[in-house]
């Protein structure tokens, strides 16, 4: 599918789910088939620069196991540059949720959702959880060293509650004291900005198990190529993924499949030809 189609029938089915007032599952459940959609994953919330998510991964749901509590984000990027490894911690709600009660006051809902980011930044500030946090969510020796700057994303709530008409007599009034609710790297969205990012495009969903990262479900748009192979080494078989994934063919998820396997052998024939000249040079 060429992205245009992809971005527009895509665009119109996020538009008709959320005027069917949704729950957060419902929410979820699209979003985790559309990864483009899902803001984070390449420097576009946070301190930008060069940064791309890690085998274009965003996990759904991953568990933030610590020394004393335990959390469970919607979503999360780990994005990463020469000098920094960022993870995207976003938090969603049922979108119909208010940001502001008729005396100005932040709803009770919003004020939770708030709060969430706040346990989050204090789990993240335990430097024994950072270590355990590292070791399941940063692939590789070379993220060891990097400073680590978690970002925290709540998407809440509907544009129109910032117009004309949205139930506020001052309604640009409280688009500016939104703004100045936010705390230190923590970015507020509404969900009727979401839209599909081309940079985005050749995005995984990824669940974390207890051996690691498995797909989940593939971007509509998602292509394969020479820089496959380590992401198909590592996350496995795709093949329920890929029958999870919308907006396919049955051919394109065959060749697909085809492809994942082809570069995965290739990227294993590559490691093998690397140890063997490690081995025979005497560096090990």
């Amino acid at each position: 599918m060429a992205w245009q189609e992809y971005h527009d029938r895509a665009l119109s089915d996020w538009c008709a789910l959320l005027a069917q007032d949704p729950e957060e599952d419902r929410v979820q459940e699209f979003l985790e088939l559309h990864p483009a959609m899902i803001p984070g994953g390449s420097g576009d919330i946070g301190p930008g620069g060069h940064h791309n998510s890690e085998m274009g991964l965003v996990f759904r749901q991953p568990q933030l196991r610590g020394m004393d509590r335990s959390f469970l984000p919607d979503f999360m990027w780990v994005t990463q540059s020469s000098s920094l490894a960022t993870p995207i911690l976003i938090e969603i709600e049922k979108p119909s949720r208010r940001w502001f009660r008729r005396d100005e006051r932040p709803t009770a809902h919003f004020t939770a959702a708030h709060d969430q980011l706040a346990e989050w930044k204090a789990w993240f500030a335990n430097e024994r959880n950072v270590g355990t946090f590292r070791q399941r969510y940063l692939f590789g020796e070379r993220y060891e060293r990097r400073r680590f700057l978690p970002q925290y994303l709540l998407v809440y709530g509907r544009s129109h509650e910032f117009e004309l008409g949205g139930g506020h007599l001052n309604p640009d009034f409280l688009n500016h004291k939104r703004d100045h609710m936010r705390r230190d790297d923590e970015h507020f969205m509404t969900f009727d900005s979401l839209r599909p990012r081309h940079d985005h495009s050749n995005s995984i969903t990824a669940t974390m198990t207890a051996t690691g990262p498995a797909p989940f479900a593939f971007s509509p748009v998602y292509g394969t190529g020479p820089r496959t192979g380590e992401t198909a080494l590592m996350l496995g078989s795709p093949l329920d993924a890929l029958g999870r994934s919308v907006m396919m063919s049955d051919e394109r998820r065959q060749y697909l499949a085809a492809r994942w396997r082809f570069w995965a052998e290739r990227h294993e024939d590559d490691l093998r030809l690397r140890r063997r000249i490690t081995y025979r040079s005497g560096l090990e």
